[in-house]
């Protein structure tokens, strides 16, 4: 079957300026939001061990420390933000739907100094010709830095992310919005000073260290996932492909964290949607669940109530195969009846269109005594696919349904000499013989003397 949403799987991306709130709830998951506070308390602690006394002397010896100690959080923090903006650009918006980790931006933080540091040799240059040229040249820096971070995120290299051609092709990708993606960039890097000198002098030293720490490392988290969830956005016009979409994946995304057998949390979803008025948001939900669980037959009978529902006969059409084949391959065989009836409402002649699946639906049917659309179901098959592996199983099933529920032993007995001369070594002709046998029996019994 064809899939019919995959044409604009992410065609209903909320644009980052209209959830900017939600980038500043991220980092508080709780995965996340222990880094920042660690950061914070181990800051604290060298603080007060390194101290001397009231006049603010300090041990040299600490201070080393809390310098390499710096280092390495700033390290570990770049880390984390550049796994989180990939993460955000791939469609994982919680941490909970996360790829395992790696160690491929082990070396990101080291990349993106550099970057920064060419950046500043060329307004170093700048400047040695001119004051406004060095005064343009970091404007120009700025703007370019988001860029080259998410081309480094995306990429990880350090040389396409340094790339001028690679860095504006990013920002052509985003179009005006890049303006707006930079200005609540540096709105973000300037949040931690700004609340560093909001409490300077309310607090003491010591827990505005921790303050200003739990900051800076909480803001930076808040500005990846933002560049994050903007590749996102405009990964058609970056040119990848996203994991999925956390637009309507509340439900499908992290199958380790979540069983599927949550219905009542899926109903609630989906009709929450439907009263909405969001039919097409609530297909797109089902169908984001079926490809996580694609033989679910509660998930594939909610897709198909839903496309009735929408009214799209043509993809009703297109979809009852597989509706037809879960419920087969399920526990839900009950409800085969209804769903063939409502597709040959739509179409009289429809058939199966796969025909690795008729024997198993037409069998399915049967086993609920829907014993006239097994027959529907197995009609015809030898002649659309005469040559198919199934066609001798398939002419006694249908030999069977006649002489056992319809009385019609005659055609049963044409179809069981057909199976038996035209494939004598299948499994299928002896079950065809040994019914011949007893239909044969049962006439001569019936016979008069």
């Amino acid at each position: 079957m064809r899939d019919n949403l995959s044409e604009k799987p992410f065609s209903n991306i909320t644009p980052f300026w209209q959830r900017l709130p939600q980038f500043f709830l991220y980092p508080l998951q709780g995965p996340l939001i222990w880094r920042p506070a660690v950061y914070a308390l181990i800051g604290t602690g060298l603080w007060l061990l390194g101290r001397h006394d009231e006049e603010g002397g300090f041990s040299p010896f600490i201070l080393i420390i809390a310098i390499l100690v710096g280092i390495g959080f700033a390290i570990d923090l770049t880390r984390q933000a550049f796994r989180i903006l990939e993460q955000t650009s791939l469609g994982n918006l919680r941490c909970a739907d996360f790829d395992d980790a790696d160690d491929v931006h082990k070396m990101s933080p080291y990349k993106l100094m550099l970057i920064m540091m060419v950046q500043g040799f060329f307004i170093g240059i700048l400047a040695s010709i001119h004051p406004m040229l060095a005064l343009l040249g970091t404007a120009v820096a700025n703007l370019m830095l988001p860029a080259s971070i998410m081309v480094l995120g995306y990429t990880h290299s350090f040389t396409s992310a340094i790339n001028p051609l690679n860095v504006f092709k990013m920002i052509k990708a985003c179009g005006w919005p890049y303006l707006a993606l930079w200005v609540f960039g540096f709105i973000l890097s300037q949040c931690g000073p700004i609340v560093i000198m909001l409490f300077a002098g309310k607090l003491s030293l010591t827990l505005l260290i921790a303050v200003g720490i739990f900051a800076c490392a909480y803001f930076t988290l808040v500005s990846f996932n933002l560049m994050g969830y903007t590749m996102y956005q405009y990964h058609q016009e970056i040119g990848y492909s996203p994991d999925r979409n956390f637009e309507i994946n509340a439900l499908a995304s992290s199958r380790n964290n979540r069983p599927l057998s949550d219905d009542d949390i899926l109903a609630q979803q989906v009709g929450a949607l439907i009263r909405d008025g969001n039919i097409d948001l609530a297909m797109e939900m089902i169908w984001e669940e079926l490809r996580y669980d694609q033989f679910n037959p509660q998930l594939s009978a909610h897709y198909a109530k839903l496309l009735v529902l929408k009214g799209d006969k043509a993809k009703q059409l297109d979809y009852a195969p597989r509706h037809l084949f879960t419920l087969a391959r399920s526990a839900k065989a009950g409800r085969i009846g209804e769903a063939w009836k409502q597709a040959r409402r739509l179409d009289p002649e429809f058939k199966i269109d796969n025909p690795d699946h008729v024997l198993e639906i037409a069998a399915a049917a049967a086993s609920v005594r829907e014993y006239q659309i097994a027959l529907e179901i197995v009609s015809g098959f030898h002649k659309r696919a005469p040559r198919h592996k199934d066609v001798p199983a398939v002419l006694v099933l249908a030999g069977k349904l006649l002489s056992d529920h319809l009385r019609q032993d005659e055609r049963a007995l044409s179809l069981f000499n057909h199976v038996i001369a035209q494939w004598p070594g299948h499994p299928a002709a002896n079950e065809a013989q040994q019914y011949k046998k007893v239909i044969e029996g049962l006439a001569q019994s019936s016979e008069p003397a």
